[in-house]
C-alpha cells in the first residue's frame, strides 16, 4: 500500500513539473525575472519618460529585450517604430511623436505584458478592470471591429483597449453600448502615453 502512495505522489509531482514547464514556455518573458513586462500609468518595459526615439536610448532603458527599428504607418502616413521583442515575439511597440524625435507611446498586444492589475491581452474582460482606472471611455475601432478605449480621464497616460463580442451593433458613443456587451468585452491592447517633452 505504501508503495502505491509513493508511486502516486511521484506521478503527481511529474504532472506538476510538466504543467510548470508548459506555463514557462507559454510565457517566457513573465517567467524570466530580468525582463520588465509591465505596462501601466507609470510606463512600459521600464521606460517612464519620453526618451529620444533611438535604438540606443531604448536599448539602455529596456535591457534584455531585442530592440529593432521597423516600418509602420498610421492612416497612410509612414514612420519608423521601435519594437521590443523576447525570442520571436514582439512584446511592445514604441511609436514616435509627430516630429519623430521622442517616444510618444508604447503599446502591447502581447500576452506577455501585464497591467498593474495583472490583466492579460486576449484574456481579461472589461468587467474585471479597476473602476477608477476606466472612468473615461470612448468608442474606438480596433482592426476594423467595434471597440472602445478607457483610461482615468481624456488625458490619461494608460489606456486599455477592448473589442466588443462578435455581432455587437455599432454604437455612436460609449454610453450607447449595451451593458452586457461591455461586461464581455475583451482586452485587446494596452497603451502607455509618454509625458510631453
Amino acid at each position: 500500500m505504501r508503495r502505491w502512495i509513493v508511486v502516486a505522489a511521484l506521478v503527481l509531482a511529474a504532472c506538476g513539473e510538466a504543467q510548470q514547464r508548459e506555463t514557462s514556455e507559454a510565457y517566457p518573458v513573465v517567467a524570466a525575472p530580468n525582463y520588465n513586462s509591465n505596462i501601466g500609468p507609470s510606463g512600459a518595459a521600464g521606460i517612464a519618460a519620453a526618451l529620444p526615439m533611438s535604438i540606443e536610448a531604448v536599448t539602455a532603458a529596456a535591457p534584455n529585450y531585442i530592440v529593432a527599428e521597423v516600418d509602420d504607418h498610421v492612416e497612410g502616413e509612414a514612420f519608423k517604430a521601435i519594437t521590443l521583442s523576447a525570442g520571436d515575439e514582439e512584446v511592445f511597440r514604441i511609436n514616435p511623436t509627430a516630429d519623430r524625435r521622442y517616444i510618444h507611446s508604447i503599446v502591447t498586444r502581447s500576452t506577455q505584458a501585464r497591467s498593474p492589475a495583472g490583466e492579460i491581452v486576449g484574456q481579461s474582460k472589461f468587467a474585471v478592470a479597476p473602476p477608477e482606472q476606466v472612468a473615461f471611455c470612448a468608442t474606438e475601432q480596433f482592426d476594423g471591429t467595434l471597440g472602445f478605449a478607457c483610461s482615468t480621464a481624456a488625458d490619461g497616460q494608460f489606456w486599455r483597449v477592448y473589442s466588443l463580442p462578435e455581432g455587437a451593433a455599432d454604437a455612436g458613443s460609449f454610453e450607447e453600448i449595451e451593458p452586457d456587451l461591455l461586461h464581455d468585452a475583451t482586452l485587446v491592447e494596452m497603451r502607455w502615453i509618454a509625458p510631453r517633452v
